[in-house]
């Protein structure tokens, strides 16, 4: 007999990602990410989180503070995406868009101005593949 697996419900998934919980929801919905319904209410499989490698909350905001990786890049370095746009091409929150950028699971870098900027070849990276929106 196998071991039961924990599992999140999509408020704890949301929690833990940055992602919006009717987002998580849909993402179900589509096959996107892994879990069943229990009782009439989602329960995504906790696994996923280690699998993805997404880091909660709690280990993104030791990474932000200690340092910032957000770090300025010499104009013309590739294409790059304001918070909004890239949260808009994606399934995260502009919320979620900052926290990853301040833990480095995205890579980008700052404007004159020190507004944050995505880098687009964040969109082809597998592990974020779930990720963008078709």
């Amino acid at each position: 007999m196998t071991e039961i697996e924990t599992t999140l419900t999509t408020a704890q998934y949301s929690e833990k990602t940055g992602i919006a919980v009717a987002t998580v929801a849909r993402m179900l919905r589509q096959g996107k990410l892994r879990g069943e319904k229990r009782n009439g209410k989602w329960a995504i499989f906790a696994s996923d989180l280690q699998d993805a490698g997404v880091a909660t909350k709690t280990s993104g905001n030791q990474a932000a503070a200690s340092s910032d990786p957000v770090v300025k890049a010499p104009p013309g370095q590739g294409k790059t995406y304001d918070v909004e746009s890239f949260a808009r091409l994606t399934y995260l929150t502009e919320t979620g868009v900052r926290q990853w950028l301040r833990s480095g699971r995205l890579s980008g870098s700052t404007d004159s101005s020190g507004n944050p900027r995505v880098d687009a070849s964040n969109l082809a990276r597998l592990e974020f593949k779930h990720l963008v929106r078709d």
